[in-house]
Protein backbone atom coordinates (compact mmCIF):
# COMPACT_ATOMS: atom_id res chain seq x y z
CA UNK A 1 0.00 0.00 0.00
CA UNK A 2 2.18 3.15 -1.47
CA UNK A 3 1.22 6.09 1.70
CA UNK A 4 1.42 9.34 0.23
CA UNK A 5 3.95 12.23 1.94
CA UNK A 6 1.41 13.68 4.31
CA UNK A 7 -0.25 10.18 4.82
CA UNK A 8 3.20 9.01 6.12
CA UNK A 9 3.30 11.89 8.63
CA UNK A 10 -0.07 11.59 9.97
CA UNK A 11 1.20 7.47 10.76
CA UNK A 12 4.17 8.95 12.26
CA UNK A 13 2.49 11.83 14.55
CA UNK A 14 0.21 9.28 15.62
CA UNK A 15 3.03 6.69 16.87
CA UNK A 16 4.72 9.64 18.95
CA UNK A 17 2.62 8.36 21.44
CA UNK A 18 4.40 5.29 21.87
CA UNK A 19 8.16 7.00 21.75
CA UNK A 20 10.20 7.40 18.74
CA UNK A 21 14.16 6.71 18.87
CA UNK A 22 16.00 4.32 21.31
CA UNK A 23 14.32 1.23 21.72
CA UNK A 24 12.13 2.22 18.65
CA UNK A 25 12.27 3.77 15.31
CA UNK A 26 12.99 7.29 14.84
CA UNK A 27 10.75 9.03 12.57
CA UNK A 28 13.19 9.31 9.99
CA UNK A 29 13.60 5.53 9.88
CA UNK A 30 9.77 5.01 10.01
CA UNK A 31 9.34 7.66 6.67
CA UNK A 32 11.84 5.69 4.77
CA UNK A 33 10.58 2.23 5.65
CA UNK A 34 7.17 3.53 4.86
CA UNK A 35 8.01 5.08 1.61
CA UNK A 36 10.12 2.14 0.19
CA UNK A 37 6.71 -0.05 0.98
CA UNK A 38 8.63 -3.22 0.04
CA UNK A 39 7.11 -6.43 -0.52
CA UNK A 40 8.00 -9.38 1.36
CA UNK A 41 8.89 -11.35 2.57
CA UNK A 42 10.97 -9.09 4.73
CA UNK A 43 13.08 -10.36 7.55
CA UNK A 44 13.78 -7.99 10.85
CA UNK A 45 17.23 -9.14 11.96
CA UNK A 46 17.12 -8.21 15.49
CA UNK A 47 20.35 -7.53 18.02
CA UNK A 48 19.09 -8.42 21.66
CA UNK A 49 21.29 -7.06 24.57
CA UNK A 50 19.28 -7.18 27.90
CA UNK A 51 19.38 -5.64 31.18
CA UNK A 52 20.80 -7.94 34.08
CA UNK A 53 17.76 -7.00 35.80
CA UNK A 54 14.77 -5.81 34.19
CA UNK A 55 13.78 -1.97 34.55
CA UNK A 56 10.16 -1.55 35.09
CA UNK A 57 8.86 1.60 35.79
CA UNK A 58 8.33 2.67 39.29
CA UNK A 59 5.16 1.66 40.38
CA UNK A 60 4.53 -1.19 37.83
CA UNK A 61 3.13 -4.17 38.98
CA UNK A 62 6.17 -5.79 37.27
CA UNK A 63 8.59 -3.94 38.89
CA UNK A 64 8.70 -5.79 42.17
CA UNK A 65 9.00 -9.47 40.84
CA UNK A 66 12.90 -9.33 40.17
CA UNK A 67 13.09 -10.55 36.59
CA UNK A 68 15.61 -10.25 34.67
CA UNK A 69 16.14 -8.15 31.15
CA UNK A 70 15.72 -11.39 28.91
CA UNK A 71 12.89 -12.98 31.15
CA UNK A 72 11.20 -8.94 30.71
CA UNK A 73 11.97 -9.63 26.95
CA UNK A 74 10.16 -13.22 27.13
CA UNK A 75 7.32 -11.45 27.85
CA UNK A 76 7.24 -8.80 25.16
CA UNK A 77 8.32 -11.81 22.95
CA UNK A 78 5.33 -14.05 23.20
CA UNK A 79 3.02 -10.91 22.74
CA UNK A 80 4.40 -9.42 19.64
CA UNK A 81 4.57 -12.82 18.12
CA UNK A 82 0.99 -13.63 18.34
CA UNK A 83 0.58 -9.61 16.29
CA UNK A 84 3.37 -10.86 13.84
CA UNK A 85 1.38 -14.43 12.97
CA UNK A 86 -2.35 -12.41 13.14
CA UNK A 87 -0.81 -10.38 10.10
CA UNK A 88 0.76 -13.13 7.93
CA UNK A 89 4.54 -13.36 9.80
CA UNK A 90 6.22 -15.72 11.56
CA UNK A 91 9.43 -16.39 13.73
CA UNK A 92 12.53 -17.55 11.26
CA UNK A 93 15.12 -17.63 14.23
CA UNK A 94 15.39 -17.06 18.05
CA UNK A 95 19.11 -17.75 19.51
CA UNK A 96 21.36 -17.33 21.63
CA UNK A 97 24.80 -15.97 20.96
CA UNK A 98 27.38 -18.19 22.37
CA UNK A 99 30.14 -16.07 20.99
CA UNK A 100 31.88 -13.73 19.04
CA UNK A 101 34.24 -15.61 16.20
CA UNK A 102 34.84 -12.05 13.84
CA UNK A 103 35.22 -8.89 14.56
CA UNK A 104 36.29 -7.24 17.60
CA UNK A 105 34.07 -8.55 20.28
CA UNK A 106 32.82 -5.32 21.43
CA UNK A 107 29.12 -6.70 20.05
CA UNK A 108 27.74 -8.13 23.11
CA UNK A 109 24.67 -9.07 22.07
CA UNK A 110 22.61 -11.75 24.53
CA UNK A 111 20.22 -12.89 21.30
CA UNK A 112 19.52 -12.53 17.80
CA UNK A 113 15.87 -12.99 16.42
CA UNK A 114 14.67 -12.71 12.79
CA UNK A 115 10.74 -11.80 12.19
CA UNK A 116 9.35 -12.50 8.46
CA UNK A 117 6.59 -10.09 7.23
CA UNK A 118 4.53 -10.50 4.65
CA UNK A 119 5.79 -7.16 3.58
CA UNK A 120 6.27 -3.57 5.34
CA UNK A 121 2.62 -2.82 5.63
CA UNK A 122 2.32 -5.94 8.32
CA UNK A 123 4.94 -4.04 9.97
CA UNK A 124 3.25 -0.82 10.57
CA UNK A 125 0.16 -2.13 11.31
CA UNK A 126 1.65 -4.24 14.09
CA UNK A 127 2.99 -1.17 15.69
CA UNK A 128 0.37 0.73 14.79
CA UNK A 129 -1.76 -1.41 16.76
CA UNK A 130 -2.77 -0.31 20.49
CA UNK A 131 -2.89 -3.90 21.64
CA UNK A 132 0.33 -4.54 20.51
CA UNK A 133 1.44 -1.48 22.27
CA UNK A 134 0.86 -2.77 25.59
CA UNK A 135 3.54 -5.12 25.62
CA UNK A 136 6.13 -2.54 24.74
CA UNK A 137 6.88 -1.94 28.63
CA UNK A 138 8.17 -5.67 29.00
CA UNK A 139 10.83 -5.08 26.10
CA UNK A 140 11.45 -2.12 27.22
CA UNK A 141 12.23 -3.38 30.49
CA UNK A 142 14.16 -6.13 29.28
CA UNK A 143 16.53 -4.52 26.37
CA UNK A 144 19.49 -2.92 27.62
CA UNK A 145 19.82 -1.78 23.96
CA UNK A 146 19.03 -3.52 20.14
CA UNK A 147 19.54 -3.33 16.49
CA UNK A 148 16.99 -3.92 13.84
CA UNK A 149 17.67 -4.57 10.24
CA UNK A 150 15.43 -5.10 7.39
CA UNK A 151 16.57 -7.69 5.33
CA UNK A 152 15.51 -9.36 2.20
CA UNK A 153 16.55 -13.17 1.09
CA UNK A 154 18.99 -12.75 -2.24
CA UNK A 155 18.66 -16.56 -2.47
CA UNK A 156 15.36 -18.44 -3.07
CA UNK A 157 14.27 -20.72 -1.10
CA UNK A 158 13.78 -24.22 -2.64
Amino acid sequence: MKRGETEIEAVIAELVAVGLGGLNPTAAQLRALMAADRDGPLQFLNLLAYHPQARYPAGHEMAARGLSGEQAYALYGAHALAHVTRRGGRLILYNGVEQDIIGDGSGGWDQVAIMQYPNTEAFVDMIRDPDYSTALVHRDAGLARTAVFVTRPLVPRG
